[in-house]
């Protein structure tokens, strides 16, 4: 199969996933729902929330209704209709586009696919709903409340493509979310790259035990295993790590032995003279040199702007649910949405680079392409055959690009945590 044809395949799996009805049968919360020929079909309100509700509910039905030859409904008749499909309908759907850029990655890096891992928290409406199941995060005076959901993934740092993902209560911290999202890896030759914050021998352990290779930059005060490798005078060697008594306390408590691991450790001394320091599974010196270890912790970065796209360009926190179930629809739904635009990116990349006439090379602007791919996602999901939409959208996308200037390098910004206030009608 093309890698045009790919596209082609995927959503026409979508499709039958979303309208053939012995299908999402099963993912009804009782067996009478969606039964009759009414406005509010399964697919019409599945095609609205992956829709996503960046205006308001109302507003979002008004416009999108008309255009599937369904009547308009009230936004409470709709809160009722999305209520009654099981949150594992959007998990399965999401599986269809995530399984194919976990087994089909559209670039590698020295023979690896590259996975970046890490987590952030995302404001939630403080309805009573949602109060009463994610916990209050913090309260000012007797009346400003606000709630938190923490979030993890891994992404592919090449495609932009979300491989795993969970989201959870802020109880539940990234360091959970990580495990639970680990099991979910494709079983191929892949890298995954983490932060300081999964710097902990019990990370370590699991990866080890995995057989899952990784780079991972720790603290140089983070634990004695840590003190210890800074006073060697090598910057690229390999050693044991040994278990101090609280490391084998905590491998016990996450159901793994407290055996020595061995590990690379490279230490990169960075422009603003701070010397970071990364442990590596890659032990073959000769295949993954020093100045490669550099550039594959590098790659991590990409994860970082996958939040961005979640967050302020996406509006993620701008929900249309005030239920939990609601909140779980709507992350899945912007999942869902992030792999499709990586799909159709893949497919425009390909054609912006067939110039090579450029002194630049230039990448699509994903901003525009995830506006594009929203605008057609109703005519994408209720179209069986649609190959000239397809072509269509790889052609616009590919159109806007930007150019993509090397060795630019800025200091991270960190911003006060602003209250959620969308503005929203909620559903």
């Amino acid at each position: 199969m093309t890698k045009g044809s790919n596209i082609k395949w995927l959503l026409k799996k979508t499709f039958d996933f979303i309208q053939d009805k012995n299908n999402f049968s099963q993912y009804l919360k009782e067996p009478i729902f969606f039964t009759r020929k009414r406005s509010l079909s399964f697919p019409v309100v599945v095609s609205t929330i992956l829709n996503l509700f960046k205006e308001s509910v109302e507003y979002n039905i008004f416009t999108i209704l008309p255009g599937i030859s369904s009547k308009v409904v009230t936004g409470a008749a709709f809160s009722k209709a999305r209520y009654k499909i099981s949150l594992s309908f959007f998990k399965d759907l999401n599986e269809i586009l995530a399984d194919h850029h976990k087994y089909h990655p559209s670039q590698l890096w020295r023979g690896y696919q590259l996975i970046a891992g890490d987590g952030s928290t995302v404001g939630l409406p403080p309805s009573r709903q949602i109060k009463d199941f994610f916990g209050i995060y913090s309260q000012k005076g007797e009346s400003i409340k606000s709630c938190l959901a923490q979030i993890f993934m891994f992404y592919d740092v090449f495609s932009g493509a979300i491989l795993s993902k969970r989201i959870s209560k802020m109880e539940n911290v990234e360091r959970t979310l990580f495990n639970a999202c680990l099991e979910e890896l494709p079983s191929r030759k892949s890298v995954v790259i983490l932060d300081r914050g999964f710097g902990y021998f019990h990370i370590f352990k699991k990866l080890c035990t995995l057989k899952q290779d990784f780079c991972i930059r720790i603290s140089s005060a983070q634990s004695c295993f840590a003190k210890r490798i800074v006073q060697e005078c090598e910057n690229d060697f390999i050693t044991e790590w040994h278990p101090s008594p609280n490391e084998m306390e905590s491998c016990l408590k996450h159901g793994l032995d407290t055996k020595t691991i061995t590990v690379r450790v490279t230490k990169i001394e960075l422009n603003t003279g701070e010397t970071e320091i990364l442990v590596s599974s890659l032990l073959d010196m000769n295949d993954v040199c020093t100045v490669n270890m550099k550039a594959l912790y590098g790659q991590r970065w990409p994860v970082e702007e996958g939040f961005k796209k979640l967050k302020p360009k996406m509006k993620l926190e701008q929900f249309g649910a005030r239920k939990p179930d609601g909140i779980f629809q709507e992350f899945e739904a912007h999942v869902f949405m992030m792999n499709l635009v990586a799909l159709f990116g893949i497919q425009a990349q390909q054609k912006i680079d067939k110039n090579k006439k450029r002194k630049l090379k230039y990448k699509y602007n994903w901003q525009n392409a995830y506006r594009f791919v929203r605008k057609a996602i109703i005519q994408i999901l209720n179209t069986e055959h649609p190959e000239d939409i397809i072509q269509s959208l790889i052609k616009l996308i590919a159109s806007s690009k930007i150019p993509i200037k090397p060795d630019r390098s800025f200091p991270r910004i960190t911003f006060k945590k602003r209250k959620n206030k969308t503005g929203q009608k909620l559903s």
